[in-house]
């Protein structure tokens, strides 16, 4: 299948609908928008970002529908090139030409690839790309070529990434994931790739954010940094009922909890926040 026939097929079927929803992939590209711009996870981006979204001028890459790129150009930013090399429908060009038209929001469609971006040196302020390096054919260009368009003082802000510790891993992430075994063209890097990848571009790290550090990678099992800190002690609820909610406020028990939750997990996510040296 194409990645278009993957999603229409995952439309179709009725027990795939919260995969579908979760994924802002509905065929209402402005219903899914809205709600990715109204999500926990993007006002976690807005944080991150912080004062440099303001009039900021933005490349969001890999844009895929366009959720992003609307959500950014509301939130501030007085200009978002959308970069998207998929012409297709669903998920690609003309999915974010329906999300223009039909909110009326000005945004940039650009054809290109993170490897080559079309865009010229130190002209964007930030740097956005989500559920996109782990598809990169070459990690390090594309890293670099974030660097290159970016002004001094501007940022890199990667989310939700997926991440594996080795091949056994990497099989087991690509043999769940429902897309994947429909269309193909998944992929994840391990931790020690990425950081070698950003380290060779000269930009500065500034934060990794691990899959329970925030609700951006924790995102569809917490829907809020509320849900995401009591996520303990739902668990428990869930599986001993009113016993494990008792047991969830012993001392320690919360502790426990995390430390099971954080085990390593094939194709768990993690974001990275990057800035470009001022001069």
């Amino acid at each position: 299948m194409t990645i278009d026939e993957a999603i229409l097929w995952l439309r179709a079927d009725p027990s795939m609908a919260s995969l579908v929803a979760d994924a802002y992939l509905g065929r209402d590209v402005a219903e899914s928008a809205s709600r990715f711009l109204r999500s926990a996870e993007f006002s976690e981006v807005r944080r991150l970002l912080g004062p440099i979204l303001d009039h900021a001028v933005v490349a969001d890459v890999g844009a895929g529908t366009g959720i992003a790129s609307y959500a950014l150009r509301m939130s501030g930013a007085s200009t978002v090139f959308a970069v998207e090399p998929d012409a297709s429908d669903e998920v690609g060009r003309g999915a974010i030409k329906r999300l223009r038209e039909d909110t009326s929001t000005p945004i940039e469609i650009v054809d290109g690839w993170g490897e080559e971006l079309p865009l010229p040196d130190n002209s964007i302020d930030v740097v956005y790309s989500r559920q996109v390096l782990h598809h990169a054919a070459d990690l390090e260009r594309f890293i670099s070529e974030a660097k290159r368009v970016l002004r001094p003082g501007g940022v890199l802000l990667a989310c939700r990434e997926h991440v594996v510790d080795n091949d056994a891993q990497k099989k087991a992430f690509l043999d769940s994931h429902p897309v994947h075994r429909l269309a193909g063209g998944e992929n994840a890097f391990s931790l020690p790739q990425y950081l070698a990848a950003i380290a060779a571009s000269g930009l500065v790290l500034r934060a990794i954010l691990g899959p329970w550090d925030s609700v951006i990678n924790a995102f569809p099992a917490v829907r809020s940094v509320d849900e995401l800190n009591r996520y303990p002690a739902r668990r428990l609820e869930e599986r001993f009922g009113s016993f494990g909610r008792g047991v969830s406020r012993l001392p320690g028990v919360s502790t426990l909890g995390w430390w099971r939750i954080r085990r390593p997990r094939p194709g768990r996510m993690y974001s990275f926040l990057c800035s470009k040296q001022a001069f």
